[in-house]
């Protein structure tokens, strides 16, 4: 090899290391461009509610005893079988009672003869005394024996029916109607009924169940009756039962210095999935919106700011409401009062049966029946266009979020109402569709963002940023 081909050789080599070396300088060198998590802003439903868990039971049970001793001869029915009210549960042997009725009618039948035969002395000694042909010590016994006779006539007349009485009680009919749930004797069983009535079958209508919810005793004053609950048991896990909450137990329940008080959330249950005895997920809801527009609980976060490279947000109380505020970065924050002033002052007025309130692109909010309007403390079901419904829209934060535009976030501030576990509702200050930052991302997309769709949560829960 020529010399002056191992010198072009060297050359090309150098060359090569030289564009490498440059080309890595430059990739570190160069400005990164910040990736964002992102969500869309979209409508759906935002409700407030209280988690609990419970148990199932029917609401009408009964436990069916027997009155009197003896044999069991007969047992008409078996777990699951459906009765009506006086048909035939079990027999007991009644020859005993039997025996003893014919003795209770044949006491009566002597004492009524007694009471006859001394009747008629009264009567003769009544003649007699008038006639000053008896003494008057004479007539007192006559009459004394008259009603010892009577007397005696009433026990036996209570004996005979009390036998009576004990003899229909060896037929035990059901007292309802219902499903045996519970059987807890056999044919030729004894059963002694000398201080309580023994048990023998539990009778339930399971047509209509209830659930006994444990409410923590934080959460039992947010609580009234009226109002909506939704649950699902294990054994159903893909099935929601929709009741009402209709008692909360005043007597507490104190369990290893937990205190908690007994809800009853009736439901009806016509195809007899619900069975006594399962656990239930119970969500009362206490507040709810829906088709409202909404943000992740994330994008409204105050740490967002500082994560973003903006000022840290001032907070300032804009509403009687417990912990509302009004945020702002630094040379953008307004007047949240005067804000609502000009909310309040253009409330439209919907078309008549509308309920609801301006929502965040002029569409009215739309309140589920049977739920709560948020900041309203009256009875669940509130018509949202009275004072309690304007009290809502008053209570309402304004916020700020960070909106992304054109690959960089834009600070803008929104008026939020209410929030739940996951999410928040926006009244005004954002569009549909729209897509808000709520922290830096870790993937890459064509725009170089990372995004997601928000979610509602199943079972929802008090509290939210900002709230």
């Amino acid at each position: 090899m020529s010399k002056s081909s191992s010198r072009r050789r060297t050359i090309v080599i150098g060359l090569v290391v030289l564009v490498v070396i440059a080309a890595g300088v430059f990739l570190l060198t160069r400005p990164k461009k910040a990736r964002y998590r992102t969500a869309t802003v979209e409508r759906g439903d935002v409700s407030v509610s209280v988690s609990a868990t419970g148990t199932v039971n029917p609401v009408s049970q009964v436990t069916v005893g027997s009155q009197v001793s003896g044999t069991l001869e007969k047992v008409a029915v078996d777990f699951n079988d459906h009765v009506t009210v006086g048909q035939l549960l079990a027999k007991i042997d009644p020859r005993n009672y039997e025996s003893a009725l014919k003795q209770a009618q044949a006491s009566l039948a002597s004492a009524q003869a007694s009471l006859t035969q001394a009747q008629l002395s009264g009567a003769r000694a009544e003649t007699l005394y008038s006639a000053q042909l008896l003494s008057y010590s004479d007539y007192l016994q006559a009459r004394t024996d008259l009603e010892l006779a009577k007397a005696r006539r009433d026990q036996a007349q209570a004996s005979y029916e009390q036998a009576q009485t004990n003899l229909a009680y060896t037929t035990i009919t059901a007292p309802m109607s219902g499903v045996v749930v519970a059987r807890k004797v056999e044919s030729g069983q004894t059963v002694a009924a000398s201080l309580q009535s023994p048990d023998l079958f539990t009778i339930a209508d399971l047509s209509q169940m209830q659930v006994e919810v444990s409410i923590d005793e934080a959460d039992v004053g947010k609580l009234d009756t009226g109002l909506s609950a939704t649950f699902n048991v294990d054994a159903y896990p893909e099935n929601i039962f929709a009741g009402k909450l209709v008692q909360v137990r005043n007597q507490p329940v104190v369990s290893s210095n937990v205190t908690t008080y007994i809800g009853i959330v009736r439901v009806a249950n016509p195809g007899m999935l619900l069975k006594p005895g399962m656990t239930a997920n119970v969500k009362i809801i206490v507040r709810a919106v829906d088709d409202v527009l909404m943000v992740p609980n994330a994008a409204l976060s105050a740490k967002l700011a500082s994560t973003l490279g903006f000022s840290p947000v001032a907070r300032t109380q804009t509403s009687g409401r417990s912990g509302a505020a009004t945020t702002g970065t630094s040379g953008g924050v307004r007047d949240s009062l005067r804000s609502r002033r000009g909310a309040a002052g253009s409330r439209r007025q919907g078309p008549p049966g509308e309920s609801g309130l301006p929502g965040a692109d002029g569409q009215r909010r739309r309140f589920r029946p049977g739920a709560a309007v948020a900041g309203d403390s009256s009875r669940p079901g509130a018509d949202p266009d009275t004072a309690a419904g304007a009290a809502a829209v008053a209570s309402a934060v304004t916020k700020t979020v960070y909106v992304l535009q054109s690959g960089k976030p834009v600070p803008r501030e929104v008026e939020i109402g209410m929030a739940d576990a996951g999410n928040t509702e926006v009244i005004r200050g954002l569009q549909e569709g729209e897509l808000v930052i709520t922290g830096l991302g870790q993937g890459k997309s064509s725009n170089g963002t990372s995004t997601r769709q928000n979610r509602v949560p199943m079972m929802g829960g008090f509290g939210g940023p900002g709230r």
